[in-house]
C-alpha cells in the first residue's frame, strides 16, 4: 500500500510539471519546453517534462518575448534581479505601419478633334476671355491717347477693329507725344483778376516815374480820392502814387493748385538771382496759416515746399513754406501797402 502511494505522488509530480512548463523561443526559431529551474550570470537550466535537467542555455540565445515570459515566471527575487537589466534593455516594439493605397488617379478627358486657336470660340469660357481682351484693349487705347497727347477718338477707334486693333495702342505708344498747346501750359485767368493785373503790369514802368529823376511833373493831373484833398502831394518824393502802382495779381487756393509745376510756370522771373528790368520792383506775398510772407526770390523748391528769400531787420533769410499751407498767392509792387 505504502508503495502504490509513492508511485502515485512521483505520477501526479510529473503530471503538475507537464502542467506548469513553459514554451521558450530561441532566436535560430528552436522551442523549449520546461520549467526553469536554475538562473545564473551563464544562462538558464529547464526543468523537461520527463524529470530531466537540459543543458544551461544562455540568456543571449532568447528571444525578447522569452526574455519577459522568463520574468513573468521568476520565482525569486535573485532571477528577477538577474533578469531586470534585460528586460529593460529590450527594444521596444515598432508600430507596423499602415500600408497606403494609392488609388488610381483619373486623369480629364483630352479632346483630339477641334485643337488649334479657333477652338476658343467654341466655348462660352472662350468667349469670355476675348470679351475680356477686347475691353482691355480699348481701355489701354484710351490711356495711351491721353498720355501720347494723341486723339483720343481716332486711337480708341483703331484699337476696337477686331483681331488688328491689338496694334494700335502699340504703335501710338511707340510714337513721339505731340507738344502740348499753349493754353494747356498756361491755362486762362479767371476773369477780373489776373488779366487785370497783367496789362496794369506791363503799363507799369510807363507809369512810374524815373527813379534819377527828382522834379515834380507839373503837367501831371492831380489825382482826386474820395476824403483827400486834390492838392495833396505824396508823402514821399521818389515814390509814385498809390494809384499809379499796378494792381496785384492774385492766385488764391481752390482756383489754383498749388504744387511745384504751378510755381515754375507762373512765377519763372522769381527764381533767377538778377531780376529784368519789369519784375525788379516786384515782390511776392505768400499767405499763410503761420503769416504772411513777403519775398523777392525762390531760392529752392521741392516737390513739397519751397524756400522764399524774405527781408528781417535787413538781413536776407531763407523762409520754407510747405506748399500745404499755402492760402494766396500775390504778384505786387514793392511800394503797395
Amino acid at each position: 500500500m505504502t508503495r502504490c502511494g509513492f508511485i502515485l505522488i512521483c505520477i501526479l509530480m510529473i503530471a503538475a510539471g507537464a502542467v506548469t512548463a513553459g514554451t521558450f523561443t530561441l532566436v535560430d526559431g528552436s522551442k523549449i519546453v520546461g520549467t526553469p529551474n536554475s538562473m545564473n550570470d551563464d544562462g538558464v537550466v529547464f526543468t523537461e517534462s520527463d524529470g530531466s535537467y537540459s543543458a544551461r542555455t544562455p540568456f543571449s540565445k532568447f528571444t525578447s518575448a522569452a526574455i519577459k515570459e522568463l520574468m513573468a515566471e521568476a520565482k525569486s527575487a535573485h532571477d528577477r534581479a538577474l533578469l531586470q537589466p534585460l528586460v529593460d534593455n529590450l527594444p521596444e516594439e515598432t508600430t507596423k505601419m499602415q500600408s497606403i493605397v494609392v488609388k488610381p488617379v483619373e486623369t480629364p478627358y483630352r479632346p483630339t478633334q477641334g485643337l488649334g486657336i479657333f477652338a476658343i470660340f467654341e466655348s462660352s469660357v472662350g468667349w469670355a476671355i476675348l470679351l475680356i481682351l477686347y475691353g482691355a484693349n480699348i481701355i489701354a487705347a484710351y490711356e495711351i491717347a491721353l498720355y501720347r497727347r494723341q486723339p483720343v477718338k481716332m486711337v480708341c477707334g483703331l484699337a476696337a477693329i477686331p483681331f488688328f486693333g491689338v496694334l494700335s495702342p502699340i504703335a501710338f505708344i511707340a510714337m513721339p507725344p505731340k507738344a502740348p498747346p499753349a493754353e494747356e501750359l498756361a491755362p486762362p485767368p479767371p476773369a477780373g483778376s489776373e488779366a487785370t493785373a497783367a496789362e496794369a503790369l506791363s503799363s507799369a514802368p510807363a507809369a512810374a516815374p524815373p527813379a534819377t529823376s527828382h522834379s515834380h511833373a507839373p503837367s501831371r493831373a492831380p489825382i482826386h480820392m474820395p476824403g483827400v484833398a486834390a492838392s495833396a502831394a505824396p508823402e514821399a518824393p521818389d515814390a509814385p502814387p498809390a494809384s499809379a502802382l499796378p494792381a496785384p495779381i492774385v492766385f488764391a487756393r481752390g482756383e489754383f493748385s498749388f504744387n511745384r509745376r504751378f510755381f515754375e510756370t507762373k512765377f519763372p522771373g522769381f527764381f533767377r538771382a538778377i531780376r529784368t528790368e519789369a519784375e525788379k520792383d516786384l515782390v511776392l506775398v505768400f499767405k499763410t496759416n503761420r503769416g504772411d510772407f513777403v519775398g523777392r526770390r525762390i531760392t529752392n523748391i521741392t516737390p513739397n515746399e519751397l524756400y522764399l528769400q524774405v527781408f528781417n531787420n535787413d538781413v536776407t533769410a531763407d523762409e520754407m513754406i510747405p506748399f500745404i499751407e499755402v492760402m494766396e498767392v500775390q504778384i505786387r509792387h514793392k511800394d503797395a501797402a
